[in-house]
């Protein structure tokens, strides 16, 4: 898979720094294939950190659908591994993953920036 990912709404690119990628613009239902890519395609990178980490702060609309795609992908994380969650306060991550039951999960964390 290419580092980079885009369409006329989204696009991804490698943290570079940390393993995980950043996401600009709208995600939709139909981002969830290569969200999901592009964070396993991060896993293995810098064995020396457990936080898989996806930056969120400039995206302007995060579906539902594409929050659980999210979620699955921590939840098969495998321990010590855990996906950090860096958003805005305007998405309402706490909120929505506490709504849904979501935020029970050990292997996902939200900081919000």
């Amino acid at each position: 898979m290419s580092d980079h990912f885009i369409d006329d709404l989204m696009f991804i690119t490698p943290l570079g720094h940390a393993p995980g990628i950043r996401l600009f613009g709208q995600i939709t239902a139909a981002h969830k294939s290569p969200v999901t890519l592009a964070l396993l395609h991060c896993q293995g990178q810098h064995q020396d950190t457990t936080d898989v980490t996806v930056d969120l702060t400039g995206v302007q609309y995060l579906s539902q659908d594409a929050l659980k795609a999210l979620l699955d992908v921590a939840r098969a994380l495998p321990p010590p591994l855990r996906l950090t969650l860096r958003a805005r306060p305007e998405l309402g991550l706490p909120q929505r993953l506490t709504t849904h039951g979501w935020h029970e999960s050990d292997n996902l964390r939200v900081n919000e920036a």
